[in-house]
This record gives C-alpha cells, sequence and structure tokens, in this order.
C-alpha cells in the first residue's frame, strides 16, 4: 500500500505549518517574557518576529493554489 500525498495536500500542510509557526513567534508569552527585560534585545525581537510573519505573508501568497481557487 503505498501512500501518494498530492501536491495541494503538500501546500495544505506547508500552509498550517507557516501559520503555526507564527502563532508561536507572535502569541507564546514566554518568548516574549524572555526578551521582554528592555534594551536593544526586545527591538530586535519585536522586529524581527515582525519580518518573518511578513515574509512568512508572502510563502503563504506563493503556495496559494490557484487551480483550487477557481473551481470554489
Amino acid at each position: 500500500m503505498s501512500l501518494v500525498v498530492s501536491a495541494s495536500d503538500r501546500r495544505r500542510y506547508i500552509r498550517r505549518a507557516i501559520f503555526a509557526f507564527d502563532l508561536l513567534i507572535l502569541l507564546a508569552p514566554p518568548i516574549h517574557w524572555f526578551f521582554g527585560n528592555g534594551g536593544a534585545m526586545s527591538v530586535w525581537y519585536f522586529l524581527g518576529a515582525n519580518a518573518l510573519v511578513t515574509l512568512s505573508l508572502f510563502a503563504l501568497w506563493m503556495t496559494s493554489n490557484k487551480e483550487e481557487e477557481d473551481v470554489r
């Protein structure tokens, strides 16, 4: 029995992983507490986390399936 994963299923898993990563980066309180001492490190965390989320929006856009959108 072979398990064949279609391209749309793979894209769906990638989109979910990116979304979970974004939630972890932005909403995990221990990460905020660790970097929240003030100073330059908290500013770099803020800028870096927001830059990663912005880049992930482009990644989500690239993994969108144009054929699926036309069917819906």
